[in-house]
């Protein structure tokens, strides 16, 4: 009788513990932002649609859809070995690049920068 007792208060005492634990655990401040996944999903579609269109692909095309993707954003764009700047650049950005080959089977990149 007395081993089943102090089994029972070896369990009592475990799983206060881990409450204690779970309690003890800090809570997350505030309320977790999607934002930048939001952001990278679109660099991506852009960058798909680029990649589709790239033999018809303009500076004044490019700029336009960033700005429509991205209003009010900053951004770099290297395309065609050329460098297209957006605004102002920051310190936090996301990034993406596509890697491709064209219709004549040539390698192309397009990096997409969006800058916070």
């Amino acid at each position: 009788m007395k081993s089943k007792a102090f089994y029972l208060s070896l369990e009592a005492i475990v799983s206060m513990a881990l409450l204690g634990l779970l309690l003890a655990m800090p809570l997350q401040t505030g309320q977790p932002s999607l934002n930048n996944l939001h952001v990278f999903k679109k660099a991506n579609d852009l960058l798909l649609l680029w990649a589709r269109e790239y033999d018809s692909l303009t500076e004044a095309k490019l700029l336009q859809d960033f700005g429509f993707a991205f209003p009010g954003k900053a951004g770099k764009i290297v395309w065609n070995e050329k460098t297209v700047s957006v605004g102002r650049q920051g310190q936090e950005s996301i990034s993406s690049q596509a890697v491709f080959f064209d219709r004549h089977g040539q390698k192309q990149k397009i990096l997409l920068v969006v800058f916070k």
